[in-house]
């Protein structure tokens, strides 16, 4: 019998070595934040996941910076030696990191969401690291933010604009996905809004942009009570469809929806709107699926190129 594909989520911490202007967290937690091996040893966790054997586990890992606390590296070596962790499992990370992750945990199951932020790293030092770990197939995207400051400093410290930017990288094979700031993104009151929206849909679809702006509200049927779960740092297995509690992560216990739900949530973020059953998104490999789709619709783009300058 074909096995089950599951996504575990998990939150190494909230702690980050960088204080990004544009960032959702705050610095105190940044700095304080607990993590997942303040209870519980990397071994447990490790053994933890082998009792899913029954399963087919996409990963995801987000934060904070996953790999600024030293559990991360191990965990994530030895997620990556099981049968049951599929390839292409998704890790997001500012890649400051990027030669202790390729000397500790190097895996083409794992594919890097390498967020570019100007304010820590040179252009050359993002991309002489994202390079290093393109050449270890370990590379899902390159994630940057289309924000003043990051505009601001790619036109006067390198005289490129954001098309320069995806060439660039698209010269090593890396898909670099142009994100909107949520300051004006998500914010329809802002007077450059259309034309901002309409730069960055030069980049990812206009049905993307809904997606990841919220805009498909009405209640729908999804699958993530049946297939995404977060695991917690006490081991608990719940979900973002309700407050239920889906098993035990350390007792190897997981007790899944037997049928979709009916949702009323936005869901505005790659990995969870892929669940939803109002689109025929693969919620397996989310991100690689989404680099695949937003390529396609760059490349059936006929018009030239519109810059945009706060």
């Amino acid at each position: 019998m074909m096995k089950k594909t599951v996504m575990f989520r998990f939150v190494p911490t909230m702690r980050c070595n960088f204080r990004c202007e544009y960032c959702f967290e705050e610095n105190n937690q940044k700095k304080y934040s607990p993590t997942m091996f303040d209870d519980h040893s990397v071994q447990e966790w490790v053994e933890g996941m082998k009792k899913f054997s029954g399963y087919n586990v996409d990963l995801y890992f987000w934060g904070g910076e996953p790999f600024c606390i030293e559990g991360t590296y191990d965990f994530v070596r030895e997620c990556c030696k099981l049968d049951n962790i599929i390839s292409g499992f998704r890790i997001d990370t500012n890649v400051s990191y990027a030669e202790k992750i390729i000397e500790r945990c190097p895996s083409p199951k794992i594919k890097l969401n390498c967020s570019y932020h100007m304010q820590y790293l040179s252009l050359e030092q993002e991309f002489t690291k994202v390079k290093k770990l393109k050449d270890l197939d370990m590379v899902g995207m390159v994630n940057f933010v289309a924000s003043p400051y990051n505009l601001t400093h790619l036109k006067d410290d390198y005289g490129m604009n954001v098309q320069d930017l995806i060439d660039k990288f698209g010269d090593i094979g890396v898909f670099v996905n142009v994100a909107g700031d949520f300051a004006y993104a998500n914010n329809p009151k802002y007077e450059r809004y259309e034309e901002y929206k309409e730069f960055i849909q030069q980049f990812i679809s206009p049905e993307e942009w809904g997606w990841l702006r919220g805009q498909h509200s009405d209640e729908r049927e999804c699958s993530a009570g049946q297939k995404m779960f977060t695991v917690n740092y006490n081991g608990k297995l719940t979900s973002c469809i309700s407050d239920k509690i889906y098993g035990d992560f350390f007792k190897g216990i997981l007790e899944p929806d037997e049928s979709a739900s009916i949702c009323n949530k936005n869901c505005p973020s790659l990995v969870a709107y892929p669940f939803r059953m109002d689109n025929k998104y693969s919620s397996i490999n989310s991100m690689l699926k989404y680099v695949n789709r937003n390529q396609k619709y760059r490349d059936t783009i006929k018009f030239p190129y519109k810059n945009f300058e706060f």
